[in-house]
């Protein structure tokens, strides 16, 4: 259909305060590629300098017909929309009190609101709905720097600014410890790590339980329960969807040694496609295993040391996760290329580097949480203090006792939106 350009600029205001602008001359419809007539076919509202093709509008409507009241789902499917729709006439596309309302060829009727368009303007689009949230990257001195690394608890739990400005600490950042955790609760049924996490996300029960306690034992099935140095990893990787997000409260912290330690591996990742780009394409085109066969579990999986986003926003894709786990990793094929052993060791140089590593010995009644498929976190060795310095010790319990959790991975973004309204990770 054939219409011709709109005359008049429109404007209104929104709010008393904020104008709906560009609805002007020349730049309402936008010439398609349809029609090789000498007319043009008219395929897109322009709306702030942004195009809004009239397929893409019809298809968003959010009207009950379009979109369940209760539910709201969406009750049509894209292909349902003809591909040359528009509206009946260039008078029906008119300014409404709160956005613009269409009139469509075949009748229907479509009210899109300012916040809306705004929101789905290409520019804003790609940060407010894009796959991953923003990422800051960092290295000892900007974790130091962060202002939001540390929240006490009762302040997440009621405070919801404390807690909108925790969660987007672990959007950016993939780090935050939160003081002030009761500990006196053990048990998996009633400890407060339980409380915590389902005030955050959503628990993730794998076949360790939907919370897990870390401590020295004898004849450990897992390296993580003993009291020797355990380097840099991540956790699960044998798994073709590890966690994503980890918690480890600390309930117990009597003894030398035992710091903790957290690394941005994604800060690592970016160094070395800046100072190493063939290692670093080495490392996203080659696969390794890792393999948990013990205790009656044999996992193994494979992904790339560095993996990049599949489908980028520019011309360079950024990295998604990073996949290192030595204690885990599986004999390499024979045939490795030698590249390979390069590229890994350049990458661990700087991950290993003294000014990457952020270093805190956890005190009893804090928890930490991060992001698993980015920061990688180590453990230093640990042994027990003399008895009768802590004779309040409880019999039989460990000195030195973490209880853990993994969170789904969407769940504590999908619980911040829902809390604070936002959409902007």
């Amino acid at each position: 259909m054939n219409m011709q350009r709109l005359s008049a600029s429109i404007s209104y205001l929104r709010n008393t305060r904020r104008h709906l602008r560009n609805i002007e001359p020349n730049s309402q419809y936008v010439r398609g590629d349809r029609s090789s007539s000498s007319s043009a076919s008219v395929t897109h509202l322009t709306y702030n300098d942004e195009r809004f093709p009239f397929r893409w509008l019809r298809d968003c409507c959010q009207c009950p017909s379009c979109v369940h009241p209760s539910t709201l789902q969406k009750l049509h499917r894209t292909t349902d929309i003809p591909p040359n729709i528009t509206p009946v006439s260039q008078d029906q596309v008119k300014v409404t009190s709160d956005g613009i309302a269409i009139t469509w060829q075949d009748g229907h009727r479509s009210e899109y609101s300012t916040r809306f368009l705004e929101t789905y303007m290409k520019a804003k689009h790609s940060l407010a709905f894009r796959n991953r949230p923003p990422v800051r990257l960092w290295d000892k001195v900007a974790i130091e720097e962060s202002s939001d690394l540390f929240v006490d608890y009762e302040s997440l739990l009621h405070d919801p600014s404390r807690y909108s400005h925790a969660i987007e600490q672990l959007a950016g950042y993939g780090l935050l410890f939160i003081t002030n955790v009761p500990n006196d609760k053990t048990s998996d049924a009633d400890c407060e790590l339980r409380k915590l996490a389902e005030n955050i996300g959503q628990l993730r029960r794998t076949f360790y339980g939907e919370t897990w306690d870390v401590k020295n034992m004898p004849n450990s099935r897992n390296i993580a329960y003993t009291n020797v140095h355990l380097g840099l990893h991540m956790d699960l990787l044998y798994f073709e969807h590890p966690p994503r997000w980890q918690i480890l409260h600390c309930l117990r912290n009597r003894v030398d040694g035992g710091q903790s330690i957290f690394v941005d591996s994604l800060k690592a990742a970016e160094d070395l496609r800046v100072q190493h780009p063939s290692h670093f394409n080495v490392l996203t085109s080659t696969l390794t295993s890792f393999h948990y066969d013990n205790d009656g579990h044999h996992l193994r999986f494979s992904h790339p040391t560095i993996e990049l986003w599949p489908h980028p926003v520019g011309d360079v894709p950024p990295v998604r996760y990073v996949n290192y786990s030595p204690p885990f990793q599986a004999p390499l094929p024979p045939d490795t290329p030698d590249e390979f052993y390069a590229a890994l060791q350049a990458f661990v140089g700087h991950l290993e580097s003294p000014s990457a590593r952020y270093e805190y010995t956890l005190p009893e009644r804090t928890a930490v949480v991060f992001d698993n498929r980015r920061v990688l976190h180590a453990r230093t060795a640990f042994t027990d203090r003399e008895p009768t310095v802590y004779a309040q010790l409880i019999s039989g319990e460990p000195n030195r006792w973490l209880k853990g959790c993994y969170l789904e991975a969407d769940s504590i973004l999908d619980h911040w939106r829902a809390t604070t309204g936002k959409i902007g990770f």
